[in-house]
């Protein structure tokens, strides 16, 4: 927590420490006040950070987040694409427009629109709601 200066800092460092303390304890990183102006605790910081990094590596988490992450990436992109797709197919055929207007009209239920229109985007069968 930078400006250790800050009357609230030790506050502020308490309620980290609280959260963080609901971690599993292999998983709390340090919590250290620092104060980058005249540079005070950020050798320790500097140490800190190596050392739950090493800790990260050595029992493979570092790893297994960087795959999750590049996993979580890949969807992310593919949802907004999808998003992209989607939308651009609905401003483009009446027909899909006329599924939205059946839910705005409370004709049709959101859950039904939305398998109406993954069978007709993308060729989804929403029969079983995935």
């Amino acid at each position: 927590i930078n400006k250790m200066d800050h009357p609230a800092a030790k506050t502020m460092m308490n309620e980290v420490r609280s959260i963080v303390a609901l971690a599993e304890p292999e998983r709390r990183p340090a919590i250290l006040l620092t104060e980058a102006l005249t540079e005070e605790n950020v050798e320790e910081l500097l140490t800190a950070i190596d050392e739950h990094r090493e800790a990260l590596t050595t029992d493979g988490r570092l790893e297994d987040r960087r795959r999750k992450n590049l996993a979580g990436e890949v969807f992310a992109v593919a949802s907004s694409r999808a998003n992209a797709h989607l939308r651009a197919a609905v401003a483009e055929d009446p027909g899909l427009q006329r599924i939205l207007a059946r839910v705005e009209s409370r004709e049709l239920d959101p859950l039904s629109a939305v398998r109406e229109l993954m069978e007709e985007v993308f060729r989804i069968d929403g029969a079983d709601d995935r």
